[in-house]
């Protein structure tokens, strides 16, 4: 029997590895509704933030939503955006600054626009010194079912309790619309608000209305007070 040559023998082709090239996935919901948000700590100390929102269902995104969160991804994110808003704000982590953006001005047709000149700042004053007492309240069948009532000393130096009261669609509308009621007219944003109320006279009453804020929710303890002692007051 003749002997094979095995120097001639033609050697195996290699498998080439190859590596797969991850697809990116975006699902879009083009218009949500009734957006919340809640902020809270963590265990650790970090800020986490909760996002919820309702939209028109789309049978095809959901489906390919649900898909992405059924098989190996990588880490998710989200943008959320509007085509139209009044202001914005740019952060510059390393010069710790930020910009503030307006919207455009609409100039009416045959008038010419007008610079306008800043004015400087002027010193707002709140017109509370400190939040006395708070309670809350939640009526479901209410259009508002949030509600707040907030008794406060003036800033009239006079020592007298006033109460202010603010309803609204959840507990962060609710406090801000009455705490707006008492604080420099400057004062329009959430974290403005529990800034403000921060430069107050300390008080445990005061620091229930910026964990509310921040937290987008009511004590259950004080939703029970609220409902059962000042309903009327929240209204």
């Amino acid at each position: 029997m003749a002997k094979t040559d095995k120097s001639k023998e033609k050697p195996e082709p290699k498998v080439k590895a190859e590596t797969v090239k991850p697809l990116e996935v975006e699902i879009n919901f083009p218009s949500i509704m009734d957006l919340k948000q809640a902020i809270a700590m963590d265990a650790d100390g970090n800020l986490i933030i909760g996002i919820q929102f309702k939209a028109k269902v789309d049978q095809f995104e959901v489906f390919r939503l649900v898909n992405l969160l059924k098989q190996p991804h990588g880490a998710l994110y989200a943008v959320i955006g509007s085509p139209q808003s009044a202001m914005d704000f740019k952060f510059d982590a390393k010069q710790i600054l930020f910009e503030i953006f307006q919207a455009t001005e609409r100039i009416e047709a045959g008038k010419s626009k007008k610079t306008k000149v800043l004015e400087e700042p002027k010193d707002q004053v709140p017109t509370a010194v400190k939040i006395h007492a708070v309670a809350f309240n939640h009526i479901p069948e209410e259009k508002d079912p949030y509600g707040v009532a907030i008794d406060y000393v003036g800033a009239d130096g006079s020592g007298e309790v006033h109460t202010i009261a603010g309803r609204g669609k959840n507990p962060t509308d609710a406090v801000m619309a009455g705490v707006l009621k008492i604080l420099p007219d400057g004062v329009k944003e959430p974290f403005e608000a529990m800034a403000a109320l921060e430069k107050l006279e300390p008080s445990a009453e005061g620091y229930k209305l910026i964990r509310a804020i921040q937290v987008g929710s009511f004590d259950e303890s004080e939703t029970g007070k609220g409902e059962s002692e000042q309903a009327s007051r929240g209204e």
